[in-house]
């Protein structure tokens, strides 16, 4: 995981989820409109909770849409986890200290993985980075 550097208002979302859930937040990301909690493999049901009682008490504490994902060190299970669509394909390419992921989905996925203005696939990005030291994304 790459380093991280957390200000105050990071550490009391993360403080604030990890109180409400029960379970540890890995990393958090604050967007304008969402918050995107980054959880330990087998834990996204916990903190979601039944109907989604729990993640809903949550995202009326911070006033933003919440988005939980399971953490994995397989980049490949970690994308299943990330990316709001069926994924076709994934194909990593390392060369020396630079990493890239290109994710190959159906013509009808493609809006919902890169979303309004790139918004989705900029916060897919930045997950990817702050986890596996991920440089390059192209949806394709």
């Amino acid at each position: 995981m790459a380093t991280v550097t957390y200000d105050t208002e990071n550490i009391r979302a993360m403080n604030m989820f990890e109180s409400i859930t029960g379970v540890e937040a890995r990393d958090v990301i604050l967007k304008e409109d969402e918050v995107y909690f980054v959880v330990p493999d087998g834990k996204a049901g916990m903190a979601i909770g039944k109907g989604g009682k729990v993640v809903k008490k949550v995202q009326n504490k911070v006033g933003r849409e919440v988005k939980i994902y399971e953490y994995s060190d397989n980049l490949g299970k970690f994308l299943n986890n990330l990316v709001p669509a069926d994924l076709r394909g994934v194909n990593i390419e390392e060369d020396g200290d630079e990493k890239r992921v290109e994710i190959s989905v159906s013509q009808d996925n493609k809006g919902r993985v890169v979303g309004k203005n790139g918004n989705k696939i900029d916060s897919i990005r930045e997950v990817l980075q702050r986890t596996h030291n991920v440089d390059e994304v192209v949806v394709e």
